[in-house]
């Protein structure tokens, strides 16, 4: 049992200070992990879903997400049903930067599943609609064997309405 808490840490550790390609490096690559397009109301809250269409053997996840801090305040991120057996962590230090590092001695595999769900709070009082970007600026995803699974990024806006 410590051995394999021991290796979901290095692989946490791992992903955590590794270079990354960056997203133009991912073109015509078959996994994909997309953010769906989001509705919401000034004022309320907003679950935002990060998605995989496939994954085979997943065991570490490492996403960098860049969204408007002056119409969104991060609340938490919660794992999917799917990444349930990874550790993870969320740092949310610095406003309009989120970064999700997720890791396991074990590799999950499926299809078409929520990998984690960021809860944001839209700005109050919004007198018209606004569409704000929310980016994958950053992407990792490795298998057992620690060797990277190629993929591309796709994201969706989300928009704001006015309350009333």
């Amino acid at each position: 049992m410590k051995r394999k808490i021991g290796i979901a840490l290095l692989m946490v550790l791992g992903l955590a200070f590794c270079g990354f390609p960056k997203s133009a490096d991912k073109q015509a690559l078959a996994t994909e992990i997309s953010i769906p397009a989001v509705k919401v109301k000034s004022g309320e809250s907003a679950d935002v879903l990060i998605k995989l269409d496939a994954a085979d053997n997943l065991a570490g996840i490492k996403l960098v997400i860049k969204y408007d801090a002056e119409l969104l305040t991060f609340k938490k991120a919660d794992k999917g049903k799917e990444t349930s057996p990874l550790m993870h962590i969320i740092n949310d230090k610095k406003p309009g930067n989120l970064i999700i590092v997720m890791a396991g001695a074990k590799g999950i595999s499926g299809k078409n599943f929520t990998m984690a769900v960021m809860t944001f709070e839209t700005k109050k009082d919004l007198k018209e609609s606004k569409t704000v970007k929310i980016e994958i600026a950053e992407s990792q995803l490795m298998n057992e064997q620690l060797k990277d699974i190629p993929h591309k990024t796709k994201a969706e806006p989300l928009t704001i309405a006015p309350s009333k």
